[in-house]
């Protein structure tokens, strides 16, 4: 019986990691190719690869909660949270038809909501992969899952900025998959510690960043010190 490899029937870290990389590579490369072919349709095309890759995350996202807190109440916040994530993309990024004129402020509100679900849930997580009774592999896929959360939470972090002032990392940016992405890879260069091609971004972006990359190899640090202090059996 096949299975969908969207629905996570229990807390596969490892799936969770594998969508997370796909869904990147969407957003980073997806937009730019489709741009490449010149077709009429292509913002179109575009905002609806970023509508669905949104849709795909706010699940994986939904699902992951569920697992890492059972509580109802904290559950139906989050439920309600998704769905005007979903809602307020739609009316600022519909492929078909133009519902608004100015999409800035919808896009703003959907990072702002989205920004605060992603911190509960990676305070969640952090809590999780640090439990000395989950099993070694199960630590090491969840630090993955985990640490690409991060560069996404600061992602949507940094596109609150972005949007407010287009012009926050040295160059004018179109709201919409334009902000986002870029916001996606300035925040993972800045984590990963490889540098962007950004050289002159606003004073507070440029502050974020350090924090940013000082989280990523804190993150290393005390992830390498969990796994030298744990006992030799929680391996097995």
């Amino acid at each position: 019986m096949a299975t969908n490899p969207l629905r996570l029937r229990t807390k596969n870290y490892r799936q969770v990691a594998a969508i997370e990389i796909i869904l990147i590579f969407l957003v980073l490369t997806l937009g730019d190719f489709v741009r490449s072919l010149k077709l009429p349709a292509a913002p179109s095309i575009i905002n609806t690869i970023l509508l669905l890759a949104e849709a795909i995350y706010v699940l994986l996202l939904l699902q992951l909660s569920n697992f890492l807190n059972p509580n109802k109440r904290a559950n139906l916040w989050l439920r309600s949270a998704f769905v005007i994530i979903i809602a307020l993309s739609v009316v600022a990024l519909n492929p078909f038809v133009e519902i608004v004129s100015d999409k800035t402020p919808w896009l703003i509100a959907v990072h702002i909501v989205l920004c605060s679900v992603e911190c509960y849930l990676i305070a969640l997580g952090l809590m999780d992969i640090y439990d000395v009774e989950l099993h070694i592999t199960e630590r090491l896929w969840g630090s993955v899952a985990i640490y690409l959360l991060i560069a996404i939470g600061w992602a949507s972090f940094y596109e609150i900025f972005v949007l407010i002032n287009p012009a926050s990392l040295g160059v004018g940016l179109e709201p919409g998959y334009q902000t986002y992405s870029e916001s996606l890879y300035y925040s993972l260069c800045s984590i990963s510690g490889t540098g962007s091609v950004y050289t002159n971004p606003a004073h507070f972006i440029r502050n974020f960043a350090l924090i940013e990359a000082v989280w990523g190899v804190l993150f290393l640090v005390m992830l390498i010190g969990r796994l030298f202090s744990l006992p030799s059996n929680s391996s097995k």
